[in-house]
């Protein structure tokens, strides 16, 4: 009766090591995952020693019509920057450094927060974007610094 005893705790110890899965595998991550992430700008711990601005999130869209529109999608977390444009109007798609590069100085222009109203960012978004007049609609989707997240819109 001892030596089943005796045998059963190793043996449960094996079973127990052997389905320890907390650190994973080398060879199960994979390998060629795309990360955009700007070069002058390398993730860090803290969002916050990244940016410029106080958001960490921004999307513009703005539609001229059906088929005209101005995108711009902005995210920077801990993973890196993600950026993108798309100008249907001047025929520019634009991603990575290269769209972050030409976002970049227009981010910097504004200077809404959290508790700013929504004509204010609208009126900020169209003067920094040099948004036309014949817009049909604007939508702004920020999250702020502190993890606020806000919408503001203006339909004509």
């Amino acid at each position: 009766m001892r030596i089943k005893y005796l045998l059963t705790i190793p043996m449960i110890a094996i079973l127990l090591a052997g389905c320890n899965n907390d650190k994973e595998k080398v060879e199960d991550a994979p390998t060629n995952v795309p990360v955009e992430q700007n070069t002058t700008q390398q993730a860090g711990d803290n969002v916050t020693d990244q940016a410029d601005y106080n958001f960490v999130e921004f999307s513009l869209d703005v539609d001229y019509s059906a088929t005209e529109s101005y995108e711009v999608e902005y995210e920077n977390k801990r993973s890196g920057i993600e950026a993108k444009l798309e100008d249907d109007r001047n025929n520019e798609r634009l991603q990575g450094d290269e769209a972050y590069t030409k976002l970049e100085p227009l981010f910097k222009q504004l200077t809404f927060e959290s508790t700013t109203s929504n004509d204010e960012v609208i009126d900020q978004v169209i003067k920094v974007f040099n948004i036309a007049d014949d817009y049909q609609s604007i939508e702004v989707e920020v999250e702020f610094m502190d993890g606020t997240e806000k919408e503001f819109k203006r339909i004509k």
